[in-house]
């Protein structure tokens, strides 16, 4: 224990906690139908496991036990009003699944009550219960700089899925040992409906695996396992200019198969899912910055404009004519290899980039060409 302790303990001392605030959320919200998709097979068995304990409940409960309700009344009265007012509010603010989650989470917190029932029912209840919360709450508040409320929709949604299987085989196996007490008709209607409900959801890795595989960057590309080879048949069109993806590929083959260690490089930087830091990403090279926004989430303990100040360095670095300027840069960064493709020439235009040309052999030694992509090797001085 002391050495897990001893190991996890730098993780814990720099660990720090990037989103620390909410807020409400106003943009759109999940469909109902949507909401089915994802969750349908589950619900479907969970509830039909709480109709069969309900059904079991009123069956042995006597009617005289249901006298004992009136005391509680106007506080039964009460929670069925605010019920339906806290499905008909948030309708209102269009959380369509209102009006299925809420009552549902509401039974769960019923069925819980229920006097004899064993410690293992109840706990799955609870794991129901706290899943249905979780779907409802995204739909009103987000993580503050959050990216609409994708991460937040994400991450909860990993752990109301985990709830909700667990609870929906624990429902399953109670439902089955009970079944044989269920009218033939019910019986053979719920067998039907879970099996074309399985078979609908084991669709799902087929479906899905086929439309990955068509999703790609140029059908010309052979099916293999190199992430790399697409590249060499591809082109990418950015910033007005249609890049031959195949000059990266020969540039990043030379680098994994020429530099050793792990020397520090420069090149383009772009917002996130373009197709800047293409050479950190295929060569595992480190860069002076990565995807500003992802770096911001990751490295949440340096100081603020830490990671927003690399990026306008870099930007600078190639932009400038200002030889001190770009001496400071590669001092500071440590940088090795420069990378100027067809990337740079689109996204940094000006006389900026003359001086690659200009002080090669000086600042610098061009060691790979090709097109319009060269890699410069930094001379020490």
């Amino acid at each position: 224990m002391t050495f897990s302790f001893l190991l996890y303990k730098p993780y814990a001392d720099w660990y720090v906690l990037p989103y620390s605030s909410l807020r409400i959320w106003d943009g759109t919200h999940t469909p109902t139908s949507d909401f089915l998709i994802h969750w349908g097979l589950f619900l479907f068995v969970i509830i039909s496991w709480m109709i069969w304990e309900t059904r079991d409940w009123m069956a042995s409960s006597p009617v005289s036990s249901l006298n004992k309700l009136r005391r509680y009344g106007g506080l039964i009265m009460l929670v069925l009003v605010l019920l339906l007012a806290g499905v008909g509010i948030l309708l209102i603010f269009e959380v369509n699944i209102a009006w299925l989650a809420l009552p549902v989470a509401a039974w769960v917190g019923v069925l819980i009550l229920r006097p004899g029932l064993p410690d293992t029912k109840r706990i799955v209840l609870f794991l129901i219960g706290t899943a249905l919360v979780l779907t409802l709450m995204v739909e009103v508040i987000v993580t503050e700089g959050d990216i609409s409320r994708m991460n937040t929709v994400f991450k909860f949604y990993l752990q109301a899925w985990t709830l909700l299987a667990i609870s929906a085989g624990a429902a399953f196996a109670w439902i089955l040992s009970s079944i044989p007490k269920w009218s033939y008709g019910w019986r053979t209607a719920w067998q039907f409906a879970v099996i074309v409900l399985v078979a609908a959801a084991a669709l799902y890795p087929v479906m899905g695996s086929m439309a990955k595989i068509k999703d790609r960057m140029t059908e010309d590309a052979p099916h293999t396992l190199d992430g790399m080879t697409y590249m060499r048949y591809s082109s990418y069109n950015d910033l007005n200019t249609k890049m031959d993806l195949s000059q990266d590929y020969d540039a990043i083959r030379w680098m994994q198969e020429n530099i050793a260690g792990s020397p520090v490089i420069v090149e383009g930087n772009m917002v996130e899912y373009h197709w800047g830091n293409r050479y950190t990403t295929y060569t595992g090279l480190p860069s002076v910055v990565g995807w500003n926004w992802h770096q911001r989430q990751q490295r949440a303990a340096l100081p603020g404009g830490t990671v927003e100040s690399r990026v306008a360095d870099v930007g600078d670095f190639y932009l400038t004519t200002d030889m001190d300027e770009v001496q400071g840069f590669l001092d500071k960064y440590g940088v090795s290899y420069i990378v100027v493709g067809q990337l740079e020439r689109a996204l940094y235009l000006g006389p900026g980039l003359e001086k690659f040309e200009e002080m090669d052999g000086v600042m610098w030694q061009e060691v790979y060409r090709n097109g319009d992509t060269v890699i410069y090797q930094v001379v020490s001085l």
